[in-house]
């Protein structure tokens, strides 16, 4: 009952303080201005994310008995560490790359610092597994970020993501991450009205840094519990490969990865035509299933569970030629009929 009431509280406190953030940025003009990359038409609040941070954070607020020991205090860490990174970065443009990776690494490191104060494995082989944990965060939270661009698909993966984790931790009886899954659930919920199906405020990298630093955590929290692996990486894989292999074919392609674009499959979906609900919705499917799929694994069948990650293989691979296909198959239309079709659809960025 006291999860059902922060749950609650949190979606208010998320509607609230998004509500009170589109006035109070947009007053100081903290916009997100149409570029090149962009996927929207006219200068759009930034800064949203700093309501779906509020909703987390009161569920966790009320919930903090659930959450003593070092996860509640690794995830508030990287929440609010990540999300002051992407604050200062919405509020003054002023972070150079590498300023922000420097700072990005000092609070992934915390993290895992506080996750792994008390282990009780071999010193060497600790601190390999905490530089992969630290490489891992870092490297979600950024993928995040990139994959934040059009309306709504965030809060459809932060949902997707935040239920299926809830549900895996309430049948392995891992309270902390239960709780902490669905505060996200409700932070997102709450500020999902403004940034869907039509856009009055984005969540900026505060918010993406945030959300994306809180699933990134909450997959590490998981795996340490003894969660199978493909049940706690199958929500977040879409979001992975097409990150991961959107920059493979631009370092292929001997193009400065680090620079904007807009070759990821989702915005190449946004340019062949298809409107951001309609990318967004096929998002939200796709990480659906690829959740369900994941929680084969706690079956413990054998050939039940490589069938289930074969069909997760399968469906992202299908996601990531799908634009491809669409091409073949139509003739395509003149850059400048792509790029006012996208802009008329008014997303995200």
């Amino acid at each position: 009952m006291l999860l059902l009431i922060a749950i609650a509280s949190g979606i208010i406190s998320a509607i609230a303080a998004t509500a009170l953030t589109v006035r109070v940025l947009g007053r100081r003009a903290v916009l997100d201005v149409p570029n090149q990359r962009s996927s929207h038409s006219r200068p759009t609040v930034r800064g949203g994310g700093i309501g779906l941070a509020t909703g987390t954070l009161v569920v966790l607020a009320i919930s903090h008995t659930d959450l003593v020991g070092s996860a509640g205090l690794a995830l508030v860490i990287a929440g609010l560490g990540f999300g002051a990174i992407g604050l200062v970065d919405d509020l003054t443009s002023a972070l150079a790359v590498t300023i922000r990776l420097m700072l990005q690494l000092v609070t992934a490191a915390a993290v895992v610092a506080v996750l792994w104060e008390h282990t009780s494995q071999g010193t060497l082989l600790a601190a390999l597994v905490g530089a992969v944990a630290v490489l891992w965060i870092i490297s979600f939270v950024n993928a995040f970020n990139f994959m934040d661009g059009i309306n709504g698909i965030s809060c459809a993966e932060t949902i997707v993501a935040g239920v299926a984790f809830g549900l895996l931790a309430r049948h392995e009886h891992q309270l902390a991450l239960q709780t902490a899954a669905f505060a996200l659930v409700a932070g997102s919920i709450g500020f999902a009205p403004f940034n869907f199906p039509t856009a009055r405020i984005f969540l900026g990298d505060v918010g993406s840094y945030f959300a994306g630093a809180w699933l990134a955590v909450l997959v590490v929290v998981g795996l340490r519990g003894s969660i199978p692996p493909e049940a706690m990486v199958a929500p977040v894989a879409l979001y992975v490969a097409d990150t991961g292999v959107t920059l493979v074919r631009r370092v292929h392609r001997h193009e400065a990865w680090h620079q904007p674009h807009r070759q990821h499959t989702y915005q190449r979906l946004v340019d062949l035509g298809w409107s951001h609900t309609q990318t967004t919705g096929l998002v939200l499917t796709l990480v659906t299933l690829c959740s369900a799929l994941g929680s084969v694994s706690l079956l413990g069948s054998v050939p039940g569970r490589v069938a289930a990650d074969c069909a997760v293989v399968a469906l992202i691979a299908g996601y990531l030629v799908l634009p491809g296909l669409i091409g073949h198959r139509y003739s395509s239309p003149p850059i400048d009929a792509r790029t006012s079709r996208a802009f008329r659809s008014g997303a995200d960025r």
